[in-house]
């Protein structure tokens, strides 16, 4: 099967309902009949809203509020009924559509049940949680199988999961009805997809799988984390030895900012695995930050298309080419706190960054953004939600008499992507000038040669995120911008 496959994932808008079902299987179909170049393997996500709804049921089971789950369960089932009805013309597919449906939401009130008992006893309840949230994931493939059989097109459902995890730990800190992710087993989850997809693939059958969920090697059934059905599509392909993975969504690929918030944003043709993973870290949606961890030691690319488009060939995310310098797209991260540890002593402190960095993380609060550091001070963005875990510890292991903690909260960082930075010298000066502009204070910035990160409060990331388009994005493609040759172009002028 090496590269003779692709992979084409339909994330919760694509599938969102039977209208949208029947598109996503019109695509399958063109795949499937030759007009691409590789035979494909569906990967879908749950219908938009769904994997939400299935957290609420398995919130209301495990505090006792059983009429409300019933009431979220009768409406789960009118959605998928209501779409069952939309994605198959055929009687006799639509009517044994809706037995498979009857069976599946059957089999998902015995896990609600399971949850039940779970809770009661306090037993693994984030994996019985997760059992109850993959069903989502079933249900659309279902639904999509069934649209695409009505086109001609031979296929089948695989609902047992494909991939193998690790057995998460328990944290009990978390709230009742989150689910907790899982790391891949890749030779395992190679082993096991073989065996479940390879004889369709050998039939001309096109297989239409799960994202999102897994399976321990416990045996429980776990999820890859919230939206991580990007994830689990390229972990499913690098197990197959896949030519390519195709993430269908509700844009044109990927853009030079939000289409939100930026009516002028454009759609870039390429993107390095590092320019992507860059832009999902600070807040990019189009993206699971996870996903390109699988593909990139492979050079497997990675392209995001238009579901409701499909004409347009979207943006490719593969290895890095040769790039004009300067920034390609523009991101905020929202809600975030600033946290300044810094020394009393101007003298005699050591460097603590490790000890501040382990205390971040016993708080389960990765830094964002590390915005200064030295001997006697050290600065770093966290989510302001973890802001006050990070002070309490700060304050309880930092010497008192020697270390003074501080927080700023209500701000957001902008980032702009691309590479070259380090070679212009002007290329922060015309980041701050154009927030300066427009009036907005940056409370601080960094730089690396890939990227230029602004601190701005969090009232004004909309308005930063625009001002950092319009000048770093939308003039640089009107008017070149004059910078600086590097010391390595004026060697090479002078000869």
């Amino acid at each position: 099967m090496e590269n003779k496959v692709s992979v084409l994932k339909f994330g919760g808008t694509s599938v969102g309902s039977g209208e949208r079902i029947r598109q996503v299987a019109s695509i399958i179909a063109h795949a499937a009949n030759g007009a691409e170049e590789h035979f494909p393997i569906i990967v879908v996500s749950a219908m938009a809203g769904v994997t939400d709804q299935l957290l609420k049921i398995a919130r209301h089971t495990c505090t006792g509020e059983h009429e409300r789950c019933e009431a979220e369960l009768r409406l789960l089932r009118d959605k998928h009924i209501d779409a069952a009805v939309q994605v198959t013309c055929d009687d006799e597919r639509r009517m044994k559509l809706f037995v498979q449906i009857e069976e599946a939401l059957t089999t998902l009130a015995q896990d609600v049940a399971a949850l039940c008992r779970a809770a009661q006893r306090n037993d693994e309840v984030q994996l019985h949680t997760a059992a109850v949230a993959g069903w989502g994931e079933r249900l659309s493939v279902l639904l999509v199988t069934a649209a695409v059989r009505d086109l001609g097109v031979a296929t089948e459902s695989v609902l047992q999961e494909i991939i193998i995890t690790s057995h998460p730990k328990n944290d009990t800190v978390q709230p009742l009805g989150v689910v907790v992710g899982a790391d891949p087993l890749m030779e395992e989850t190679r082993i096991n997809a073989h065996a479940l997809i390879a004889p369709l693939i050998e039939r001309g059958i096109v297989p239409i799988t799960v994202g999102f969920i897994g399976r321990t090697i416990t045996g429980y059934v776990t999820t890859l984390g919230r939206n991580a059905s990007d994830y689990c599509a390229t972990v499913i392909g690098v197990a197959l030895g896949c030519a390519e993975v195709t993430i269908y969504t509700d844009v044109d690929g990927v853009l030079t900012a939000d289409p939100r918030l930026v009516k002028n944003a454009q759609p870039l043709s390429r993107l390095s695995y590092a320019e992507a993973a860059r832009l999902s870290w600070f807040g990019a949606k189009v993206l699971h930050p996870r996903t390109f961890i699988p593909v990139a030691p492979r050079n497997i690319p990675v392209r995001v298309r238009n579901t409701f488009n499909p004409h347009v060939r979207g943006t490719v995310v593969g290895p890095a080419a040769r790039m004009p310098s300067g920034a390609r797209a523009i991101t905020t991260r929202r809600h975030l706190a600033l946290i300044t540890v810094e020394s009393t002593d101007l003298f005699g402190a050591p460097e603590n960054a490790g000890q501040i960095f382990a205390l971040a993380a016993r708080a389960d609060a990765a830094p964002i953004v590390i915005c200064s550091s030295s001997g006697h001070h050290l600065s770093f963005m966290v989510e302001e939600a973890s802001a006050d875990s990070v002070v309490a510890l700060l304050q309880h292991d930092m010497d008192a008499s020697t270390w003074r903690v501080r927080c700023r909260r209500n701000l957001a960082a902008c980032a702009c992507i691309g590479s070259g930075f380090n070679a212009d010298p002007t290329s922060a000066a015309q980041a701050i000038n154009a927030l300066a502009s427009e009036d907005i204070p940056t409370i601080t910035q960094g730089m690396s040669d890939q990227a230029i990160i602004l601190i701005v409060e969090d009232q004004d990331a909309e308005s930063a995120l625009r001002c950092l388009h319009r000048g770093l994005i939308l003039i640089a493609t009107i008017v070149p911008l004059v910078r600086h040759p590097t010391q390595q172009e004026k060697r090479r002028e002078a000869r």
